[in-house]
């Protein structure tokens, strides 16, 4: 079938959370005529004198978990083309294991109710939307949440819609329900919203048509004014039965998703249904850059700052924003959400994504202010993962050079911990690194006088 994956990847923790999971999986692979596979991922815990029969134990339950999953797959009419086992972190594992086998799709159950619940399963599905390559459909729990209605394209948001419109339609058709394209506009007065939403219609039947050659369906179209994920939430809310959202993700390469924009972050912490995740490169990434090439389109050059919302990462914005002045370069403003403090965090996942999130997003708005008032072109980058690794893989995927960060000037014991984002951009970096210091004592001095 057009546009169906051939290859559906289950994550499963073996338990009840994945029930309705493992349905969506069977429907799909079905109506889309793939290949299922499954995996369970297991780790040990640490003891220093039974390491080996602990490890023993969790792997063999692990395979016993992993049976139980493949027996309900054939209670539901399913057939498993794959059996996976791994040890590791659940989302890094899941992801690898669906490079492995080229995976077009992973699906995972997700628990809305209980803290336990949603530190397991909800911890690995929304990091699988924010870290998979491919595809993601997250099954939500719950009375009657699968199979769906219909399918809702989000468009006409910050996060791409390419991919999302042909994955979501494919998914549609397997499982005979309609699509309809969600175009949202922004709110405006009564004749200005009445000339946008005919734009928008008009955009929407023209996506529409591409989709019908390509899938074989074609969508229905429906405009909306206002803002994208309530506009899209409040019409998944008005359906008797469940609906299935698809949303676009841009994509930089290794560096994972990028969160800027909301709509996506708002969706997935506030629907009640399914929900489907679908990454693309990012316009300036190299893939999306490879994409445009056959246009002879020019690319400028570019110039990266990373900020954690610092007065000394301000300052090393400022500088920043001169240089691209200068060379009329485009300035990239950067925060990483760190997910070594995720696993750390102690509270749910999502709901830590979405905090730190909401902080980068006023940490980079303070410097695109500063970008803004030099005229300077400037896009928010907020990036999941660990922020001596991503700044580089972003720098990297951007062709950015150079990046400015910023360092505290503190002692000896305080930058062993503080300074080694800018220490390890240093040492591991193939472009210019411009560390931007600041000394927090001076500071209060002149405060003080």
């Amino acid at each position: 079938m057009n546009g169906f994956p051939e290859k559906v990847l289950l994550a499963t923790d073996g338990l009840e959370s994945s029930a309705l999971a493992t349905r969506a999986a069977v429907d799909l692979a079905k109506g889309g005529g793939a290949e299922l596979h499954v995996v369970h991922v297991w780790h040990t815990v640490p003891s220093p004198h039974y390491d080996h029969l602990i490890r023993s134990g969790l792997e063999d339950a692990g395979g016993e978990r992993l049976e139980a999953q493949v027996r309900r797959i054939e209670e539901e009419g399913g057939t498993v083309a794959g059996v996976h086992l791994r040890e590791g972190r659940p989302v890094e594992a899941i992801v690898e294991q669906a490079e492995e086998i080229g995976a077009g799709l992973v699906i995972v159950g997700s628990r809305g109710m209980g803290r336990l619940g949603r530190l397991v399963m909800g911890s690995v599905s929304t990091g699988l939307a924010h870290r998979s390559p491919c595809p993601v459909l997250i099954v939500r729990e719950g009375e009657e949440a699968w199979p769906p209605e219909r399918v809702l394209v989000g468009y006409g948001s910050f996060e791409a819609t390419e991919r999302a419109g042909l994955l979501g339609t494919s998914l549609g058709r397997a499982l005979g329900v309609g699509v309809e394209l969600v175009g949202v506009v922004g709110d405006a007065n009564t004749d200005d919203a009445e000339a946008a939403l005919r734009d928008m219609e008009r955009v929407l039947a023209a996506r529409a048509d591409e989709i019908a050659e390509v899938v074989g369906q074609r969508p229905l179209v429906r405009p909306l004014v206002g803002d994208v994920p309530r506009a899209v939430l409040d019409v998944q809310a008005e359906a008797q039965k469940p609906v299935l959202l698809s949303f676009g993700s841009k994509v930089l390469g290794r560096a994972g998703r990028v969160m800027v924009g909301e709509a996506l972050d708002r969706v997935l912490g506030e629907t009640r249904g399914p929900i489907l995740v679908t990454p693309e490169p990012h316009p300036a990434s190299k893939a999306g850059v490879l994409q445009r090439a056959q246009t002879g389109a020019w690319e400028g050059r570019s110039v990266l700052v990373a900020t954690d919302g610092s007065e000394v990462s301000l300052r090393a914005g400022e500088y920043a924003v001169r240089l691209a002045s200068s060379l009329g370069a485009k300035l990239f403003i950067l925060y990483v959400v760190d997910e070594h403090l995720l696993f750390h965090s102690g509270i749910h996942y999502g709901e830590f994504v979405e905090m730190l999130s909401q902080e980068g997003r006023e940490a980079t708005g303070k410097v695109r202010a500063l970008a803004e008032k030099e005229g300077v072109e400037s896009e928010e980058l907020i990036v999941f993962g660990r922020p001596e690794q991503t700044i580089l893989s972003v720098a990297e995927e951007l062709s950015a050079d150079p990046i400015f960060l910023g360092a505290e000037g503190m002692s000896r014991l305080e930058h062993a911990f503080i300074g080694s984002v800018s220490e390890e951009a240093l040492r591991r970096a193939n472009r210019t690194v411009l560390v931007v210091g600041g000394h927090p004592e001076d500071s209060a001095r002149g405060e003080e006088g």
